[in-house]
């Protein structure tokens, strides 16, 4: 049987599928949306997130700072494995990830607000 590259099969169809996905494992991630010459990238933004998950730092600051973000985005560029790399310009490259930068930076903030406010409540 051929291992498809989407976790639903080879084509996505509306609205059976996403009625299939499992609510336990869906917290508002949208990963599998995005094309597949950005998975690898997508990858290296999830390990830089990772590796900024403690208090005081940037991706937890009231305002993160827009040049460490940049130069973060860059680094993405700089790390990612992208075969079409040729096929996009270094510019719109950097923007995107950005983009899913602060994308990711955002779910993190979000999910660790949740946590926090549901700490002290007892069930």
């Amino acid at each position: 049987m051929k291992k498809s590259n989407y976790a639903k099969g080879n084509c996505m169809t509306f609205p059976l599928e996403l009625t299939e996905v499992n609510q336990e494992n869906y917290v508002m991630r949208n990963d599998y949306l995005y094309p597949l010459q950005l998975r690898n990238m997508q990858a290296t933004v999830q390990e830089m997130c990772d590796r900024m998950e403690y208090d005081g730092s940037l991706m937890y600051d009231e305002y993160p700072d827009k040049v460490c973000v940049e130069r973060l985005a860059r680094k993405v560029c700089e790390n990612a494995n992208c075969k079409h790399r040729e096929e996009i310009s270094n510019r719109w490259m950097h923007a995107l990830a950005q983009i899913m930068l602060c994308n990711e930076m955002a779910f993190r903030r979000e999910r660790r607000r949740c946590h926090k406010r549901n700490m002290g409540r007892s069930y």
